[in-house]
């Protein structure tokens, strides 16, 4: 069962119901169900063939039902029926910013719109705004919503990239004949987000690997399948190609076709400053063509004379340069990690309890864990009350007594809302109980860029921050981030000695990671963030590691690699006081 394409299609499902005016409860039902089951992806095609999907919470036997459909057919009846009904044009405008299932229901059924042109249109027509519930104020957000719609077209975020790359290496990998082969192009690079996939494959039966590449499940139309390569589109929304190579092309050619442009350009004038012709399909000595063998990438920047650059780095934003003289720094390791920050749980929007993160970090080899739920303003994600704050801390003492002897340490820390004026979300002395404060913006988007660069200043400058949360808003593909000068919250950040955080959900990616390396030379500290709302959601931290790979962060750039100790005390150092 692909279960990406499974939750694509509970998502659809979802939005074609509130469209088609289906009962809220049903809607909301299925958008609920879609949450817990992509929390359970790992084991869902398990519990399908052992019939216990219903033991995950808020899955009914209807739910259930669907999934075994849709695992047995690859669609469901429901979907089908809908997408029949509903033209394709109108859930394609639920996906414009400002504007959800209902308005574009409204749209269609009162004016006939069933596309994003036809919508572009009525809105500069003027015709839009007499509708009712409609004004100039929302067809001028309507346009600017479409123009943004049309600069991610086509683009999918990391996290969709490898969910969709991963079973296709997979594939490629068992297939008889193929020695090597790996995924190559701006997901290698972990770039936040990618316009296609590509796969490299050592084989000496280049013919019979890219018949099977073509006919793998996901494989919605096939583009070309020619000599050495085959491109496709899967699940109906993204170019894959696969390249077959080789066994000495490969190294060479997994270079290459991970890119990046810019960088590579690099290393061929490079390779040309040594006498050398650098392409994908090998390093030659110009003159005699003779091509020097490399078993790997490694082999070919020593050739080169370059320490080796991981692919996360190959941007062309100076590695090439600092690899010439061997100053590129140690590649951000997983094993740093001492603790994680950043989590929700139960008592605000979060799905696991307190226990189940302590359990998690013990079995993970993570000795501390920074829960930090929602503060009371943000009513829609269930904030907590001072009263829920005081039993929060009760339950992680009595936790901690537990947890000692296995090493493992809960922190009392909140993600407190950044209120309109800059103030944080609770009065001094509730603030003072927390281990640490994570800040972030969740309302009053639209404030002037000045107004917003003050307003996160003045909370960043508050004794009790730690943390500021996801710097910008932005949400990858769906948003750009509020309008603030990044720069100048950097710049304050590192004033105040508070850190910035690198939120690791794939839908945020927020600091962006090109500007990690600006915030580090002003000596700011970052903290890697999961904002994770179920266990899996903790795994978000590798996103979060890619970035700081790509803007070469070492480990004593890092808040989470500091033990307990070490962190309680630069966080009460912040506030001028002792730890807790």
């Amino acid at each position: 069962m692909n279960v990406t394409a499974l939750m694509n299609a509970f998502e659809e499902l979802a939005t074609l119901l509130e469209i088609d005016g289906a009962n809220a409860f049903k809607v909301r039902a299925f958008r609920n169900a879609t949450r817990v089951l992509r929390d359970h992806s790992h084991q869902l095609e398990a519990l399908a063939k052992s019939d216990e999907l219903t033991s995950l919470p808020g899955v009914g036997p209807g739910i259930a039902t669907k999934v075994r459909e849709f695992a047995n057919t690859g669609t469901m009846q429901e979907l089908e029926e809908l997408r029949a009904r509903i033209p394709p044009g109108v859930l394609a405008m639920t996906q414009i910013p400002s504007l959800g299932a209902r308005k574009a229901s409204v749209i269609h059924k009162e004016l006939g719109i069933d596309s994003i042109e036809k919508l572009k249109a009525a809105c500069e027509a003027g015709t839009l705004a007499q509708l009712k519930g409609m004004s100039a104020k929302t067809c001028a957000k309507i346009l600017e919503g479409i123009a943004q719609a049309e600069s991610f077209r086509g683009r999918l975020r990391l996290d969709e990239g490898w969910a969709l790359a991963q079973p296709i290496l997979e594939k490629l990998r068992d297939y008889p004949g193929v020695k090597r082969a790996d995924v190559a192009g701006s997901l290698r690079r972990w770039k936040e987000t990618v316009g296609d996939l590509d796969f490299v494959a050592s084989t000496s039966a280049p013919r019979e690997v890219m018949d099977f590449f073509v006919t793998l499940p996901d494989v919605t139309s096939i583009l070309g399948n020619g000599d050495k390569k085959a491109s496709v589109i899967i699940a109906g929304k993204v170019q894959a190609d696969v390249r077959c190579v080789t066994e000495a092309e490969y190294p060479y050619a997994m270079m290459h076709f991970t890119g990046s442009k810019e960088h590579n350009t690099k290393l061929r004038t490079r390779a040309k400053d040594f006498g050398l012709k650098l392409n994908e399909y090998g390093l030659f000595r110009e003159g005699t063509g003779e091509r020097i063998p490399a078993g790997d990438e490694r082999e070919i920047h020593s050739h080169l004379k370059l320490q080796y650059m991981p692919p996360e780095t190959r941007e062309d934003h100076g590695e090439i340069e600092l690899a010439a003289t061997g100053s590129l720094p140690v590649p951000f390791a997983r094993s740093s990690l001492r603790g994680l920050l950043h989590m929700h749980t139960t008592y605000s929007d979060g799905k696991p309890s307190l226990e189940d993160y302590a359990r998690w970090a013990h079995s993970n080899g993570i000795e501390w864990m920074g829960i930090a739920d929602h503060s009371k303003s943000l009513v829609i994600a269930h904030g907590m009350k001072e009263d829920e704050v005081a039993r929060q801390h009760a339950e992680i003492n009595a936790l901690n007594k537990q947890y000692a002897r296995r090493g493992v340490r809960l922190l009392k820390g909140i993600e407190s809302d950044i209120l309109p004026d800059g103030s944080l979300d609770y009065p001094d002395h509730v603030l003072a109980s927390f281990d640490f404060i994570v800040a972030s913006v969740h309302s009053n988007f639209a404030m002037t860029e000045k107004e917003q660069t003050a307003r996160i200043c003045r909370a960043i400058e508050n004794p009790h921050t730690t943390v500021l949360g996801h710097m910008t808003g932005r949400q990858l593909l769906i948003r750009d981030g509020y309008h603030v000068d990044q720069k100048a919250v950097i710049r304050c950040a590192a004033e105040n000695r508070v850190a910035i955080e690198i939120n690791g959900n794939p839908r945020r990616l927020d600091m962006d990671w090109r500007l990690i390396r600006f915030a580090l030379d002003l000596g700011c500290k970052l903290t890697i963030g999961p904002d994770a709302h179920s266990l899996s959601g903790l795994n978000d931290a590798e996103y979060a590691m890619a970035m700081l790979r790509k803007a070469w962060a070492t480990s004593s750039d890092v808040l989470n690699c500091l033990g307990v100790d070490e962190f309680l005390a630069h966080a009460a150092a912040r506030r001028g006081g002792a730890p807790s």
